[in-house]
């Protein structure tokens, strides 16, 4: 039986120079995913740091808050009214603003 090379190992290893371009160019693709997904770890992780960082079990936020940035005010009877349940320990106010 004769041992046949496959066609596609001929046609790669014919062109050095197009099988060196080739690898290349995956190798590029490759990085640029791999960066891509470091960006998107990136961006979770600094989404969700102060989240993380809260000793909290709960936290009430105001209907018309509409992000971390933007957040509004509830009336202090609502912490009050929180703490009159036997399983809660303490009921404490965040307040967040942004620095220049």
């Amino acid at each position: 039986m004769k041992c046949k090379t496959p066609l596609a190992w001929l046609q790669v290893s014919c062109e050095r120079t197009r099988l060196l371009i080739a690898i290349a160019g995956i190798a590029f693709a490759d990085m640029l995913m791999f960066l891509q997904m470091g960006f998107q770890d990136a961006l979770y992780d600094s989404n969700t740091r102060m989240h993380r960082s809260m000793q909290a079990d709960l936290v009430l936020l105001s209907p018309q808050a509409q992000n971390i940035v933007n957040l509004s005010t509830f009336p202090r009877s609502r912490l009050y009214q929180a703490t009159s349940f036997a399983s809660v320990e303490s009921a404490v106010p965040f307040y967040a603003e942004t620095a220049n």
